[in-house]
């Protein structure tokens, strides 16, 4: 008898323990990651030598075109280099020699920090919720309302210069003083440490330098009225596509000059971008928001871009995809390729299943500006949760996925180079990934394909995660990712402040003195070097005696050399952008608010002075 009840309590253990496994298994983690924000930055644009480094690196690599930007990126140009960066109708423009932390980008507030150089800020769809704020060296500004606006960090020598030339923005000093400056004026900060000046200037900001006409002429910064206003990326798609209206889904979106063959997600690469995970980085200039936001329908023998819903606040998604991948996708190859990985763009009204989140509101979100059915947002949901594939045949655009080697995935190699051919009928017999990330290859599948092709290097091993969401293994970041080396100033840790909260102030950067021009460098009969071109001060600047820190030692306006701008560096990983653009007219002598010559880059020492925010 007492064995017997024993044996009963060992059993009722067992049952208990595999249930609580079970459990275990299917149920979020305790502690999920915090929800990623709604809101990213894009780089829309670059030309010369632009280097980027986020929250993880520890040095500069070369930046590309349409990167997400988001809390803990950074941006730096070499005195041959300028970008622009748009985020849900602000677009910031970068000159050369300087440097734009990201501080705080998310869904409450713009927050960017002007470490050294010009930035040149256009608002066009001027949300009054949401605070923007711009960290300079000796101040913080606050733009108050839609507007124009140019900012000088300024140096030991030089003062911050803000310039307003449409609009209205405030400067604060860290010992509380503050300056409105109105249209058409510039408020100075000189000084430094506790002996800071401020003055107001009746003087028109300097022009927007003459490299940015092309691209004003060539792209449209007014917010369609197709989409909301806080879609980023949506500047390029008037000039390189063309607007229809669809009788079943409304306004949609057409990619101009596009090969018969060619399908969304194709041409392009994967990388990891935390908090998101695996983000498509796509190679033509209107690549951004078809990519992040809305759905991708096929017409006919062409594909369409359907976008966000006007009514819903859009929420910016790594990749709008579904993958394919594990033993099925294998065996349809034939079993010759190591971990194959496949992804198809989701249609319309397919729902969104984020893999880096377990929130189901968050969930909900996301889909909202699809129009997703609540019926089916909650069966995938369960999918999601209970590790179940879809054998969906409402999957539109399964036919039509793009399929790669493992390796080729993990290591962000060009998807044109590594795609992989397989038959339409088998891509859409597959099954689809329940969460939106490339399924983790099975054993049976890499001991395979590393079998049937004895001539290949031996498979790597990828790197494995789990989803929050019930746990799903899926292919992870790698371990080591070797990025190519790029230049920029010493790289120091920011910590995104609360909105309203403290900031601390970048250091100045050191005033360096031109050169004095060597007339053997100089002299005409030398071809290799153009003559100086001295730059004409803009209307009302001989007066002023704000851009002389000295008055007894005052600096003359330093020589400007132009040079014909270079063609633009070559992108990792991205393929020539199509159609290509008309290069960008020789660079033309700028008035100089502050006449010094851009310093080279320097030593960039720890952030130093705390600063009181503006609620």
């Amino acid at each position: 008898m007492k064995t017997y009840r024993r044996v009963c309590a060992l059993v009722s253990l067992w049952l208990v323990a595999s249930i609580a496994t079970a459990h275990a298994q299917s149920d979020p983690p305790a502690n999920p990651p915090a929800d990623p924000p709604a809101r990213v930055g894009r780089l829309a644009f670059l030309q010369g030598v632009v280097s980027f480094h986020d929250a993880q690196q520890d040095a500069w690599s070369p930046a590309a075109r349409n990167m997400p930007l988001t809390t803990g990126d950074s941006l730096w140009t070499e005195p041959d280099g300028h970008d622009e960066i748009t985020v849900a109708g602000l677009r910031a423009r970068m000159d050369g020699d300087t440097q734009l932390d990201m501080l705080a980008l998310d869904d409450s507030q713009t927050r960017l920090q002007l470490d050294r150089g010009r930035l040149d800020i256009r608002t066009f769809a001027f949300d009054r919720n949401t605070p923007y704020r711009i960290v300079t060296p000796r101040g913080t500004v606050s733009l108050l309302d839609q507007g124009d606006y140019y900012l000088h960090a300024g140096s030991t020598d030089d003062p911050t210069v803000l310039g307003v030339r449409a609009g209205t923005a405030e400067i604060e000093t860290p010992d509380g003083q503050r300056l409105t400056v109105p249209a058409g004026q510039e408020g100075i900060v000189s000084g430094a440490g506790g002996a800071l000046q401020l003055r107001l200037v009746q003087t028109a900001p300097p022009p927007m330098p003459a490299y940015w006409a092309d691209r004003d002429r060539a792209v449209s910064y007014q917010p369609p009225p197709y989409m909301p206003a806080d879609v980023t990326g949506y500047e390029d798609l008037a000039v390189y596509g063309t607007w229809r209206v669809d009788p079943d889904y409304g306004e949609v979106w057409y990619p101009n000059a596009m090969p018969a063959d060619w399908q969304p997600y194709s041409t392009g690469y994967w990388r990891f971008i935390v908090p998101w995970g695996w983000t498509w980085m796509d190679a033509h200039p209107w690549g951004f928001a078809p990519y992040h936001y809305g759905r991708w329908a096929h017409r006919g023998d062409r594909w369409c871009w359907i976008p966000p819903y006007r009514r819903e606040r859009p929420v910016y998604a790594p990749a709008l995809v579904a993958f394919v991948g594990g033993a099925e996708l294998g065996a349809a190859l034939g079993g010759h390729v190591h971990a194959p990985v496949g992804w198809f763009p989701l249609g319309p009204h397919e729902p969104y299943v984020p893999p880096y989140t377990a929130d189901r509101g968050y969930y909900r979100r996301i889909n909202a500006s699809a129009g997703v059915e609540q019926a089916v947002l909650d069966e995938h949901w369960r999918h999601a949760r209970e590790h179940e594939a879809l054998h969906d045949e409402r999957s539109v655009n399964r036919a039509f996925a793009t399929v790669v080697p493992g390796a080729a995935f993990v290591r962000s190699q060009p998807v044109s180079q590594s795609a992989l051919t397989i038959a339409p009928n088998k891509l859409a017999a597959l099954p689809v990934a329940p969460v939106a990330a490339p399924p983790a290859p099975s054993h049976a599948v890499a001991t395979t394909g590393a079998a049937a092709r004895p001539d290949s290097p031996p498979p790597i091993t990828l790197p494995t995660a789990r989803t929050p969401l019930s746990g799903m293994e899926t292919l992870g970041r790698p371990t080591a990712v070797e990025h190519p080396s790029a230049p920029g100033p010493r790289i120091v840790g920011t910590q995104a402040p609360p909105t309203g909260g403290k900031s601390a102030l970048p250091p100045l950067a050191p005033h360096v003195a031109p050169a004095p021009a060597s007339p053997d460098i100089l002299r005409p009969s030398d071809t290799h070097a153009p003559a100086p071109i001295q730059a004409i001060p803009h209307a009302g600047e001989t007066p002023r005696i704000v851009t002389v820190p000295h008055p007894a030692e005052p600096h003359a306006p330093a020589a400007q050399i132009v040079h014909p701008l270079p063609s633009p560096a070559p992108q990792p990983h991205i393929a020539t952008p199509v159609p290509a653009r008309p290069p960008a007219p020789p660079q033309q002598a700028l008035a100089p608010v502050h006449p010094t010559a851009p310093p080279a880059p320097a030593p960039h020492p720890a952030l130093s002075g705390e600063h009181e925010g503006r609620k």
